[in-house]
């Protein structure tokens, strides 16, 4: 029977001679997920999304073939995690034929053509009534009255300022995105295409990737030992152990929930 990927973790690990107090310092993932990936036990991390991090960076660092190891996840762990609907919760067919008999009896068309008929009817006035006021409304000279007020001096003075946001913007509506990893740390880069730009890497200390321009673009850090830089201003990344994400527009910075975070998978 073939070893599970706890099993295989946990072989690798222990055959480099390394504790899992050791891999924590260099991986930045904490102990007990280690020991919860290690035992097959993956209801414990917070998400699918996490779970497929955690097990790239893990199998990086062990030298493991880590997109086999993804894809037994996805295979195996990942299905066991979206369990069926109970049969006791809901008897079968009842749902639908209920809903079908309900909307099919509670719908009558004969009050709804009544109101239709009024609503067009007050449409109908309302054009006269605008229509009559529209031909009275002149200046007494034949001609259309004309507006000679002038625009405010703010308006008359120059073109509008535009609204200045929380990154700064090129004139192309593009903005330029630049990392540069502080210790080990997974990423995955994708442009508003959803094209892999950094595509599932573990960068080392000190490796840097950009700056990349575009539209826009979403990420995912396995950890938040990673200086993020957009648009040449350095942004707030906490330093975290779990995956962090974000969505990068040229007006906005924003936090991506697990479950929408890019994984290059």
């Amino acid at each position: 029977m073939a070893a599970s990927i706890g099993q295989t973790l946990r072989q690798a690990r222990e055959e480099r001679g390394v504790e899992l107090s050791d891999v924590e310092v260099a991986t930045k993932i904490r102990v007990k997920f280690l020991e919860a990936m290690e035992s097959d036990r993956w209801a414990e991390l917070p998400a699918p999304v996490y779970a497929r991090g955690f097990l790239d960076i893990y199998g990086r660092y062990l030298g493991l073939d880590q997109k086999a190891l993804l894809e037994r996840y996805r295979e195996t762990a990942e299905g066991e995690r979206e369990a069926p609907i109970p049969g006791s919760v809901i008897k079968p067919g009842t749902l639908r034929q209920n809903r079908h008999v309900q909307r099919s009896r509670s719908i009558s068309w004969g009050p709804i053509a009544k109101v239709a008929a009024a609503i067009a009817a007050l449409v109908v006035v309302g054009l006269v009534i605008v229509g009559s006021i529209g031909g009275s409304d002149d200046n007494g000279d034949g001609g259309a009255k004309t507006n000679n007020e002038k625009p405010p001096a703010s308006e008359a003075s120059g073109p509008a300022v535009a609204k200045t946001t929380s990154t700064s913007t090129t004139a192309s509506g593009e903005v330029s995105v630049e990392l540069k990893a502080t210790a080990p740390v997974w990423v995955c880069l994708v442009d508003d295409n959803g094209k892999p730009l950094v595509n599932s890497q573990t960068l080392s200390a000190n490796d840097a990737r950009g700056p990349f321009s575009g539209t826009a673009f979403e990420m995912t850090f396995g950890n938040g030992s990673v200086d993020l830089t957009v648009d040449g201003e350095a942004q707030s990344v906490p330093r975290v152990a779990a995956p962090i994400g974000y969505r990068i527009t040229p007006t906005k910075v924003r936090r991506l929930d697990p479950s929408t975070q890019p994984s290059c998978a």
